[in-house]
């Protein structure tokens, strides 16, 4: 035995194996067997991709974590094609008509990244279970239809647009100038938490006004324990959960609490109701009421609380960041944001409250600026999938089971074979086009589009229209983004985001700035 085997406390062959060299000749071997597999054996090799997602996935997890999956997808989508290889295992679809096949059908089950998130119980948003996706559907697809929202409109529109021209009003008076510098993303933001909580927990939240921001700091802590649990499952071990985490997971149990503790209020409340009282409504009570109508099954209190918190976590940061870029994008572009603002003024005076249904029938280029915006800059990002039993053919390409995917919905949105100049921002492309609207895939499509779409539509509308009609909206003249700052191809340069659950802005306070007035008459 060798000194250095003496020192080490390692059998001799140990030893060797573990010398420098060694284990750069072993490394080597092991990588120059993962590239020949990659390139010949793998069943994903006549798949167009780069070599490093061929052999790696340290490239999907360092853009995973830097929030810049979407320019990942957009930049292999316009290098290969609608598919391409995105991880070893994993391919990317970013073809319009391949995510349709994808979103179309429950045989492409969701992937372990689902699986790897631990919150509350099964739900609607997070189960890999087809059958229970369709039963929690049947059970609260009532309660999110058009039928259903009108009813529960004016919460909507006391809690969202109401609220926020309270808020901007007071601004304004507050001003010397009878102008208001506003963080519109901020307003936003807080606005759509009120209107989902006032309908989802039973009680008129008001965060905007009054500035009481503790549901909005559940949520986001909530949504990044969701993150982190889906990228890095490890955050879910009892030492960090004891440790390194402990308080995002007090945060998010407080929220929880939250959810329990309103179903519980409600259920006391509605043992006092005699039989001519008059429930209240909102999602809450349908949620509570909800019965699937092949099995008569009702959700658990602890069911409809999930659904209730997953409602507000997808609702209410996906309403405020589409409200959010719709208005960048406007005022990026003045000569839009001069017609959508007249075409709103015609129809409607300074005082009026404009309904959904206004919006809706009388406001087409409101309509078409919000379809491209959630088109251009989609706040939903990657939607992972598993192949089907007996696999699948993609783009003529045969994709084995055991494989997974990742319907990338930025690529989609603006894949160059369906949108003719996709990185222009044109609203009047969807100018009497409800076919053309169907294929922005914001909302997903198929058996898993999203339950809220309706709701989320309902918000945006009435508040862009609102907003329109009673304000005047400029960029601060220092402002770091502006019509006249282009880049290489001719088009003004957008703000920074970063993308988790959803694509946000990078710099809010920095960037979701506007200078707001009352409407000149």
């Amino acid at each position: 035995m060798t000194l250095a085997d003496a020192s080490s406390g390692l059998p001799g062959f140990l030893w060797e194996l573990v010398r420098p060299l060694n284990l750069c000749c072993g490394f080597g071997a092991y990588m120059a067997w993962k590239v020949v597999y990659a390139l010949y054996f793998s069943p994903l090799r006549k798949v167009p991709g780069s070599l490093w997602t061929r052999i790696s996935y340290l490239p999907m997890l360092y853009h995973d974590l830097r929030g810049t999956v979407p320019e990942f997808m957009l930049y292999h989508s316009n290098k290969y094609g609608g598919l391409f290889v995105m991880e070893p295992e994993k391919i990317g679809v970013c073809d319009p008509e391949d995510c349709l096949v994808v979103l179309g059908s429950h045989s492409f089950l969701k992937d372990q990244k689902y699986a790897n998130v631990d919150f509350v119980e099964p739900n609607m948003f997070l189960t890999r279970d087809p059958e229970l996706n369709k039963q929690r559907r049947r059970q609260v697809g009532p309660a999110l239809s058009p039928t259903s929202l009108k009813h529960m409109e004016p919460m909507v529109l006391d809690a969202g647009p109401k609220q926020l021209c309270q808020k901007w009003d007071k601004d304004i008076e507050r001003s010397e100038t009878a102008q208001a510098r506003i963080l519109y993303h901020d307003d936003f933001t807080l606005m759509t938490f009120d209107v989902i909580s006032s309908l989802g927990f039973g009680q008129a939240h008001r965060s905007l006004t009054t500035g009481d921001k503790q549901i909005v700091h559940w949520v986001n802590r909530t949504f990044t324990l969701l993150f982190l649990q889906a990228v890095v499952p490890i955050v879910k071990s009892s030492i960090f959960k004891r440790f390194f985490a402990k308080t995002l997971y007090a945060d998010v149990n407080e929220f929880v609490a939250l959810g329990n503790s309103a179903i519980d209020n409600r259920k006391s409340l509605l043992a006092g109701l005699s039989d001519m009282d008059k429930k209240p409504n909102d999602i809450l009570q349908s949620f509570i009421d909800a019965e699937d109508p092949e099995s008569k099954i009702q959700m658990t209190s602890g069911q409809v609380a999930a659904e209730t918190i997953i409602s507000m976590l997808a609702g209410s940061d996906t309403s405020s960041n589409t409200l959010s870029w719709t208005i960048h994008l406007l005022l990026m572009h003045p000569k839009y944001l001069s017609k959508v603002t007249s075409e709103v003024r015609k129809q409607f005076d300074p005082d009026h409250l404009i309904t959904f249904s206004e919006a809706k029938t009388k406001l087409p280029f409101l309509e078409a600026c919000v379809y491209e915006s959630m088109r251009l800059i989609p706040v939903s990002t990657n939607l992972p999938r598993c192949m089907p039993r007996g696999g699948v053919v993609l783009r003529g390409l045969f994709i084995p089971e055991n494989l997974t995917c990742s319907v990338s919905i930025s690529a989609a949105n603006n894949n160059k074979r369906m949108w003719k100049d996709p990185e222009v921002y044109r609203p009047g492309r969807f100018a009497n086009n409800e076919a053309l609207k169907r294929m922005v895939l914001t909302f997903s499509a198929g058996v898993r589009v999203c339950p809220g779409k309706h709701l989320a539509l309902m918000e945006i509308m009435t508040t862009l229209a609102n907003l329109f009609n009673r304000y005047d909206l400029k960029l601060p003249e220092n402002s770091l983004f502006s019509p006249d700052k282009t880049g290489p191809n001719g088009l003004p340069i957008l703000m920074p985001y970063f993308t988790t659950a959803t694509c946000v802005p990078k710099f809010p306070e920095r960037d979701c700035v506007a200078i707001i007035s009352k409407r000149a008459e």
